[in-house]
């Protein structure tokens, strides 16, 4: 059977990864989708392939629709949801046949009322989409290392959330996160393990993880052979 093209559209998501994106990997490497990226690369391919959705625009240009994702799975694409965006969209969608991936996506499915804004983050408007902020997955993530650790106890990890929370997406920083957690110590340096693990924060961005999986796996190679 002939292989299908697969085309992944990643940005932030992929920052940081260590993917090399200019390898002869199969992988057509997109970036963040936006509204009409779809439909386009329907109507460009000559048959069905498999897309990746990782990372898409939120406010600075239309997001990708509903309707153009459908269209695609009913022209016969593969399409998974991931990451940010993709997870968002498979959350809504799961039930026409888009297929989710990773530990974000699964917050998305599991909890209906899990907000869109848990993903959004400020980076930059080019490649290679560097993050100026840290999404709410990430800091809940830390959070709850923390915890596990005996770094806060849970009423302490819940207020450094509920400030978080409060604050506009672009303003969920490291810079941030280290003020939280001193305010719910109360205290005005952050304890030494405390600081190395939020200089160390790569462990606790699990959209990143996500996307490393999602390649790891290559679960389109199973799509490929049914």
């Amino acid at each position: 059977m002939r292989e299908r093209a697969v085309h992944i559209f990643a940005g932030p998501s992929l920052f940081g990864t260590g993917i090399d994106t200019e390898a002869d990997s199969g992988i057509q490497w997109k970036p963040p989708v936006r509204r009409g990226d779809i439909e386009a690369l329907v109507a460009e391919e000559r048959e069905p392939g498999v897309i990746g959705l990782a990372d898409g625009t939120f406010h600075a240009y239309p997001s990708v629709s509903h309707i153009e994702l459908r269209e695609a799975m009913e022209a016969g694409w593969v399409i998974y949801g991931l990451c940010s965006m993709g997870a968002i969209r498979v959350s809504e969608m799961r039930h026409m046949g888009m297929k989710p991936w990773g530990d974000v996506a699964g917050m998305f499915c599991d909890n209906a009322n899990f907000a869109d804004d848990e993903v959004a983050l400020v980076h930059s408007a080019e490649a290679p989409y560097a993050p100026l902020s840290e999404p709410m997955v990430h800091l809940r993530a830390f959070v709850a290392h923390a915890i596990d650790q005996g770094w806060l106890n849970q009423a302490q990890g819940d207020r450094v959330i509920a400030v978080l929370r409060e604050r506009w997406y672009g303003e969920r920083t490291l810079a941030n996160l280290r003020q939280a957690i001193c305010q719910a110590l109360d205290v005005k340096v952050l304890p030494e393990a405390i600081a190395d693990a939020v200089n160390l924060f790569k462990p606790y961005r699990v959209k990143q993880a996500d996307l490393l999986s999602f390649l790891a796996s290559t679960p389109w190679t199973c799509e490929m052979r049914a």
